[in-house]
């Protein structure tokens, strides 16, 4: 728990859940040593195509990493779709890719030009494609969380749509208005989705634990992937 007491930050409407963030934020740092080994890190207002995530904690498993200009090509979701269809030992035909892409040709050559030239795709000789045999991708397990005043509905629908990328997805809320969400706690259950409340002294309470899930867009979690290590 933090010291300074945190009333202040939930008394307007408009300030009100960014300060929320702000505290979480502290809170999540302050409790969990890994952030200063640096395995983990915090990322505001992340867009993995599925909405826009008040904070996401991205805990890095391996000693895999990404340069900048592999992690720019990767957070391209076009880049990523098509990297998203390739594996080693499969290759996959331009067809193949403009077909399960839905993306022109011209886009898609494009994209496999740059994913050429920067060493994550291989092109074998009957011209069809894999991935390179030295290009590996970080594994990555990322928490997303929806930090809402009163609308535990919204804050709900928003945490679903972030298991597109993330493997855990919270909903977070000060405690003296999560009543009518704890009385609705089944839903939350239902979609996998955690619970958590702070109160104006900087407890937390978690009322209900995030259920881990494979990322159902694996796209969209390649995207958040190479936002992390730009």
């Amino acid at each position: 728990m933090l010291a300074k007491n945190y009333n202040s930050y939930l008394d307007t409407s408009t300030v009100k859940e960014e300060s929320l963030v702000f505290v979480l934020e502290a809170l999540l740092i302050q409790k969990d040593k890994y952030f200063k080994d640096k395995n983990k890190k915090i990322l505001k207002e992340m867009d993995c195509w599925q909405g826009r995530a008040d904070l996401v904690v991205a805990e890095i498993k391996d000693k895999e990493i990404l340069s900048k200009e592999k992690a720019m090509l990767l957070s391209n979701l076009t880049n990523a779709q098509i990297i998203s269809l390739l594996h080693r030992k499969a290759p996959r035909t331009l067809n193949f890719l403009i077909n399960r892409t839905g993306l022109t040709e011209s886009t898609v050559r494009r994209s496999l030009r740059l994913l050429l030239n920067e060493g994550i795709v291989m092109e074998n000789s009957n011209k069809s494609y894999i991935l390179h045999p030295d290009f590996k991708i970080p594994k990555v397990v990322f928490n997303a969380y929806e930090v809402k005043l009163y609308n535990w509905r919204r804050a709900l629908y928003q945490a679903t749509q972030y298991f597109g990328f993330a493997n855990n997805s919270w909903v977070v809320m000060p405690k003296k208005y999560i009543s009518p969400a704890l009385h609705n706690i089944e839903l939350f259950k239902a979609n996998g989705v955690g619970l958590i409340s702070i109160d104006e002294n900087g407890k937390v309470l978690t009322h209900l634990k995030a259920k881990q899930n494979q990322p159902n867009k694996k796209a969209f979690h390649l995207v958040g992937i190479g936002k992390l290590f730009i």
